[in-house]
Formats: C-alpha cells, structure tokens, sequence
C-alpha cells in the first residue's frame, strides 16, 4: 500500500467515526510561546485538551512533525528521523480507553488487514484497565500482553515521579512483530523476545495516550473530571510495516530522495530542511533559524565522506515535492525558492569553511597538546560563524582538547541554548496562556468589519491585569471584550484597528484590537467615566486609519505579484507588516534587486494603480481557492473555507484583510527600502499615496540640496584655481 493511500485510509477511517479531520498545522506552532516546533499531533489541539475552546470532541490529523532530539541516530538506525508525519486520532472529553484501543485495532487488523498475530501491545505497569481492555475486548492473548514501566509507558516519560506537574496519564502501544531480529535470522530466544527487547525485532507503531490525571506538587495524581484520548502514529513507520521493509528509507516516501543522494540522513535532512522553509523557517543564529542552520550544516558534512564538496542540498527539495506534494502542495508551488534558501545557504558555508577555517586552524594549532577553552571557541562562533562541530574538526585533526559541548554553549549564552532544546518536546506543553485562560469562558466574537465600522454591541467581559472585573472607572487601561465588533483583529501581517466605544456612562479610546483564541480583545483606554459587563456600546472604528491600512494591503498584494513578475515564479511571501503608515513585504529570493529591477518593480505595481484594477473579495472551500490558482502564504494557517482576494487578473492570494474597492484608490506606490534580512529572504518597504508622495518631494528637496551644494563647490573650486594661477 502506498504512502499516499495509508493517509488517506486513516482520515477516512476516523472521519466515519464521528471525528473531524483537521488539516496538519504549520511546523511553526501558532499562538505558542512554550515551543519553537511542532513535534506532535497533538500540539494545535492544546486549547482543546485544555478546555479553553469546546466546538469539537473529536479530531483527527495528518500532521507534520519535526524534533532534533535523536539527530545523532538519523541514518544509523531503521527509523529515527527529524521530520515526520503523525497520524493521530483525539477525544476531548468525549470517548476513552475502550473506543480508542477497540478502533486501533479495527484499523490495523481490518481496514489495512495486517495479520492479528504481528501486533502486541504494551501497558503501563500499574494500568489494570487497559490490560483487560486488550484481554477481554480484543482477545489479543495475554502472552502478548506487555506491562512496562511509568519511563515506557507514561506521559510524559516517568510523570508519576519526576513530573511535570499538570495532565498527564498511562500509555499503551501497538507494536508490529517482524519476527526475527534481523532480515533471514531468527530470534535466538523468541519466547523472551517482546516489545522493548533491542533485538530489532519489533518496531512501535501507534501510541495511545489516556490523559486521565493532574499531577499535584506534591506528586500525587488526581483524575481528571474529564480525561482525553491523545493518539500518534509514524506515517512512516506504518508504511514500512504496509509495504514489508524493515527501514523507513527503504519506502516510497524516501526511494527517489535517496536514489538522488544515496544517503539515509541526507534525504532525512532534505525532507527536514524543505519543510521547515516552505513554513517560512529562514537560516540565521538564533532560535528556529539556528536549529535549521545547524542541520543543514550536519547534511553537508554528510556528504563529504562520499565526495561531495560543493553545493548539492538545493537540488533536493524538486525532488522532496516529487514524492509529497500530492499532499503538501505548497512543497510544489514554492521548490524553486526553497531550494534558492538553501543554495545561497550552501555557497555561505562553504565559502565560510574556505576564507575562515584557516584562520581557525592556525590559532587552533599554535595549541597543539593543550587545550582549547570555551570563551576562545564561543569567539570562533561569533567572529568567524564557525559552530561546534566545524571547531571539533579542527581541533581533533591538531590533536587539542575541545571544551565539553555544554561548557560551550554556556559561553554562548541563552540563544544556543534554547535553539538546542529547540527541537524537544516539552514536558511545559500544557502551560497556560493567563489572558487565553481568562476570556475561556466567553462566547466568541462576532466580526461585523467587513460590512461596516459601526456596529451596537454589548460588553460581555472586562480584563484588568488578566483578571476579570464588573466595571472600570476612568482614567484606567482596560482590555474591553463585545458581543460583536467591527475591529479588525491583528492577523496576517495586519495591524489591529483603532478607534472608540461609547458607553452610557463613559467613553473608550481603542488602541488596537487583537484576537485571544476566537475572542477579539479590544485595549483600550477609559478616558470618561465608567464602563460596566452587560453595557450595550457603540462600537466605532477609525475610518481614515482603516482606508490607510486597506491601501496599503492592497498594496502589497500588487508588489508581491510584481515582484514575481519581474524576478520569478520562485519569489514567495515570507511575512508581511501592514500599518497605516507603511508597508514591508519580506520575500524568498536569493540576490539583491538590481536598479533595473527595483525600478521594473515599482512602475508595474503603479501601473495597475493607474488602470484601476477592480478588487474581488470572494468566500469559498479552501481546496477550490487553491484549484483556482490563489496563492497560500508562509506560515499562515487557513479553516475550512477562505477568504480570496483578487485584483484584477494579475494577483489572487488567500487573504482575511481589509481591501480597497479598486486598485485606483492606492494612488501610488514608493519603494523606499530593500535589503536582506536572512540567507535567501530579501525586505522591501514602501509607501503609498500621500505618504508616498511625501517621500518623492522629499526626496526632490534632497536633489536640490545636493545640487546646490555641488554648484556651490563647483564655483568654489573654480575660485581657488584662478587664484592659483594669478600667484603663477
């Protein structure tokens, strides 16, 4: 069974049980602090297992994954990988241990017909119920039947005794039986043979995790008034079990990747690296910038051993889309600027290792017999961007002693550390946001903006220093949540709106409004008066501030299709900044705009102004929106049904914004910036209309300025040149 066709049976699967598929959230995780990755299914569900949002009880995703924490083991073994994808399956309070273990087992052994006697299962030690679970309504025999300890079996690993505290609760894995040890050889003791043995023998392949406790600080667990079904299954894995190979990198989802390269951590590295920058993860040194840095340092050095000593890894994401992106089509739509990021990362780096590394060496051999410090190699990292792995090669071919990698990263401070524990999961997974715990308990809010500025609403909460109050009286900071708003909520890239709310008793001066879960929380600044829960308000936005951001979204919609007009299909929005003021657009392009280029750029976006290009907004499925050519954004996360925003026939991107009505009223467009912000990301600000216009005329003043200065000199010189020749 193919890669493809396995996704595809298990959603199917779970959808006919009543849960809802839920598309894989980005590999950057939205709205959480607590993690620089995704590195399980579970991740874009916290609110969920929270109770913070209650509009689901079941769900099912494909999602992706990426962790670090055995990078060292990527290629030496049949399956450890940074990037992956899970399959799981998700109660929120709703169904337990008996459904969860009765529809593992459905599937396994009917949907896909993998032989009852290859599965065993593991249980916590102590978790009585799951055991007869799989005895009683299974009837998988008790020989197959493994009780492990709360480091196997538990989450998180080993909770009961080393925490953290907060949700937590037994596990009980499926694990497929290949029957002997190594391919053509049997077990040497097949009865004492079972899951956890390192024989080789068994793989893992579904966790199901029965989140029934809170851990106290005193370490005591207290059930859960309502406990949850967390699941998660390697896709890849399961598909080396469904297509009989005993490493993941022998299936279809790595074949072509590794007939390219012929490396089992490079292709792994590969799939890591065009993920992470098609959700708009860029090389740089810090945070998750860093992690993907240092693994697409960790593939080059792969291929030295086999020859390799230029850049290759570009030509690998064409081929990393080749195989996946009938399920990630955004991996086709943007192969060629991703694989621009990486070649331009490649070329600084080996040209790093030709201009520095000698530099290095020479004080690194003037060392010989001795040892190297952590201060001098955090210097080396700094001054030259050699990391510690470049610094051990060093020193290990001038036989000096290297600090250990803790002493070094303690010299380099707080910023290498967190981008190492960067890719782990953490056990702080459940840590509540105060403000998204706080507004829990209040209904959502409806967005009245895209039909008007005004609108009557009611307050239905009030937030002081992240506690709820009854009333406020001025002059106060209050954060102001209605039953409806026409304030626009920050999101993609566009600022929150501003403007007022008058209330019976008091005015309100709005600062800017963003969304808290799917609650919009207006900051606002009680100027008159008072403000109490239940006031009906008139809620107002600014109008003149409104039409300025809308220019400038529909601004920027017009760049980004020039600037792929002009430079290339490749060329991608990588962030955005929509302000009344201004406009920044970062995108994926791996050299500087020429004049030429910059020029070409502006006068075709002030081109389309001039032709006054009508603007459609038009609402419809996602997968519609994309068959229809509308462009998805980095990093951006998208419901079910989207929004499309067109500008005549030259732009056609998913979009939540506020727009003009016609391309007209942007009036025109100045380019006023542009730089590189990270290895293949470029930045280019500009203005619009009157604060465009304002550029031009200063930038005409300066002209003159300039000008009168150069004739000034000018004169100056002829003066001292006659004078000189009179004295002749």
């Amino acid at each position: 069974m193919k890669s493809s066709d396995l996704r595809k049976e298990f959603l199917e699967y779970f959808r006919s049980k009543g849960h809802t598929v839920v598309p894989s959230d980005s590999l950057i995780p939205a709205n959480d602090p607590s993690l620089l990755f995704t590195g399980a299914g579970m991740n874009q569900f916290k609110e969920y297992f929270l109770g913070l949002k209650r509009d689901m009880k079941r769900a099912a995703s494909c999602q992706k994954c990426f962790r670090t924490g055995d990078v060292e083991q990527v290629g030496q073994t049949a399956s450890h990988l940074t990037f992956f994808e899970m399959l799981g399956n998700f109660s929120f309070g709703d169904y337990f241990k008996k459904e969860a273990c009765a529809w593992a087992w459905e599937f396994m052994t009917g949907r896909l017909k993998i032989p009852k006697e290859k599965l065993w299962a593991t249980v916590y030690e102590q978790d009585d119920e799951a055991a007869e679970i799989w005895k009683k309504e299974i009837g998988l025999p008790p020989e197959r039947i493994v009780r492990m300890g709360a480091r196997d079996n538990f989450w998180p690993s080993n909770a009961p005794a080393d925490g953290p505290n907060g949700p937590c609760g037994p596990c009980s894995e499926l694990h497929y039986d290949y029957g002997c040890c190594t391919i053509g050889k049997k077990c040497p003791d097949p009865e004492k043979c079972q899951p956890g043995c390192k024989c080789g023998r068994f793989v893992e392949v579904w966790n199901l995790v029965f989140t029934q406790y809170d851990r106290q600080p005193d370490g005591s667990l207290k059930p859960l008034p309502a406990p949850n079904i967390d699941t998660g299954m390697g896709l890849e894995r399961l598909t080396a079990v469904m297509q009989n190979k005993r490493s993941v990198f022998e299936t279809d989802l790595f074949q072509p990747i590794v007939a390219e390269i012929g490396n089992y951590a490079i292709a792994d590295h590969a799939r890591a690296l065009t993920f992470l920058i098609a959700d708009g993860v860029v090389p740089s040194n810090e945070g998750r910038g860093y992690v993907l840095r240092m693994l697409l340092r960790k593939a080059i050095r792969a291929g030295r051993p086999v020859g390799i000593t230029k850049p290759f890894l570009y030509r690998l994401p064409p081929v990393v889309a080749q195989v996946m992106g009938g399920a990630y089509p955004e991996l086709v739509h943007r192969r060629e600027s991703i694989a621009q990021v990486i070649k331009a990362e490649e070329e600084r780096f080996f040209q790093m290792l030709e201009e520095k590394v000698p530099l290095v060496e020479a004080e690194i051999q003037a060392k010989r017999g001795s040892a190297l410090d952590a201060q001098t190699a955090a210097r080396f990292y700094d001054t030259h961007g050699l990391a510690y792995d470049e610094i051990a090669e060093v020193c290990g071919k001038h036989s000096v002693k290297l600090p250990s990698k803790q002493e070094f990263e303690k010299a380099l401070g707080d910023l290498q550390q967190k981008s190492k524990q960067g890719g782990g999961f953490s056990g702080a997974i459940f840590a509540k946001d105060a403000l998204q715990e706080t507004v829990s308990g209040i209904p959502p809010t409806g967005f009245t903006g895209y039909e008007g500025l005004t609108a009557q609403a009611k307050v239905l909460g009030l937030v002081r220093e992240n506690r709820l109050v009854d009333e406020a009286k001025a002059p106060a900071k209050i954060a102001v949540i209605l039953d409806k708003s026409p304030f626009y909520g920050e999101a993609g890239g566009q600022v929150g709106d501003a403007g007022v709310l008058q209330a019976p008793e008091g005015k309100l001066k709005v600062a800017d409004t963003q969304w808290v879960g799917s609650v919009l929380v207006h900051q606002a600044e009680l100027t008159e008066g008072r403000v109490r829960v239940n006031d009906p308000v008139r809620a107002e936005v600014d109008a003149s501030r409104r039409q300025r951001v809308a220019r400038n979204h529909t601004a920027t919609h017009l760049l980004h299709a020039a600037l792929r007009k002009v430079l290339g299909a490749h060329v991608t929005q990588a962030g955005s900044l929509v302000a009344p003021d201004h406009l920044r657009l970062d995108f994926s392009h791996g050299q500087a705009l020429s004049g030429s280029q910059r020029d070409s750029v502006e006068s075709l976006v002030n081109e389309w102004v001039e032709r006054n290009l009508p603007v459609r907004v038009d609402k419809m499925a996602i997968d519609e929106a994309k068959k229809g050519g509308a462009m998805a954004l980095f990093g951006e996360k998208y419901g079910s049904e989207v929004r499309v925003v067109s500008i005549g026939d030259v732009s056609k991107e998913l979009c939540g914004g506020t727009h003009l009505k016609g391309s007209g009223d942007v009036n025109m467009v100045k380019i006023v910036e542009e730089g590189s912000i990270a290895s293949g990301v470029r930045r280019v600000e500009a203005l619009s209309a009157e604060a465009a216009l304002d550029s031009m005329k200063a930038e005409v003043v300066r002209l003159q300025q300039d000008r009168e200065r150069l004739t000034a000199r000018n004169r100056q010189l002829e003066e001292e040149k006659k004078k000189l020749k009179g004295a002749a």
